[in-house]
């Protein structure tokens, strides 16, 4: 997830379509031209940084958010991307700390997702038991981010909590049935409590469903072991 704010001119708008169509470079051409009139021109900095981070320049994109919180230190939508700027530059532990000041805002509506991308971050930083305990916080705002309920099933499966980890797959699946990933997760971690034809299923899906997928691959040297 990056972060965006409505734009309040025509220019803006073309921009932000480019940006979401991943026409990044015509979305830097579309900002350069937009005039400065009835506008924050900090909305217009925090684009200019987003598609700069897209277009794969995440240290001119810090620039451009660092230049967004100047003109505007309230706009947390620049700090959250500016954080996940930090992240594509490795630069973890940063980036964590802006993550967790901006949970800490409850007026904010990035919290959730600040939550989910400091357990990135700790994880990252080799800090699993803390990244856990932040996916824990963003699934208590919203149990239905399905992004952390697989991703807290990762890394349950990871340090061998697997009843728990199979609870968080069957959850994601419930509504995501066709999702790849999960039904390779859960199908693994089936397989490795023991439950052979429960993952059989599950991995057999993932190659019915995506059968030219990295996921599909894995499954098939599951599924040769039962053959």
């Amino acid at each position: 997830m990056l972060a965006t704010t409505a734009p309040a001119n025509p220019g803006c708008d073309r921009a932000l379509y480019d940006i979401l169509n991943g026409r990044y470079q015509r979305a830097l051409q579309q900002l350069d031209g937009v005039r400065t009139t009835g506008r924050t021109p900090a909305e217009t900095e925090n684009l200019r940084g987003l598609a700069l981070m897209l277009n794969g320049d995440a240290r001119k994109a810090v620039a451009a958010f660092d230049l967004t919180i100047d003109m505007d230190a309230k706009l947390s939508a620049a700090r959250f991307n500016r954080a996940i700027a930090w992240m594509k530059l490795n630069e973890l532990t940063r980036a964590s700390s802006e993550f967790q000041s901006l949970y800490e805002d409850e007026s904010s509506s990035l919290r959730t997702s600040a939550a989910y991308h400091d357990a990135l971050a700790l994880d990252g930083l080799g800090r699993a038991a803390d990244a856990e305990a932040w996916l824990r916080r963003a699934l208590a705002i919203d149990p239905r981010f399905d992004s952390a309920v697989l991703y807290l099933g990762i890394l349950l499966e990871r340090r061998g909590d697997l009843p728990a980890a199979g609870k968080q797959y069957k959850d994601f699946l419930q509504r995501n049935p066709t999702s790849p990933v999960g039904l390779l997760r859960f199908g693994i971690s089936a397989q490795r409590a023991g439950f052979v034809e429960t993952a059989r299923k599950s991995l057999q899906r993932v190659v019915d469903l995506a059968p030219d997928s990295p996921e599909a691959m894995e499954a098939r040297k599951f599924l040769v072991m039962w053959e």
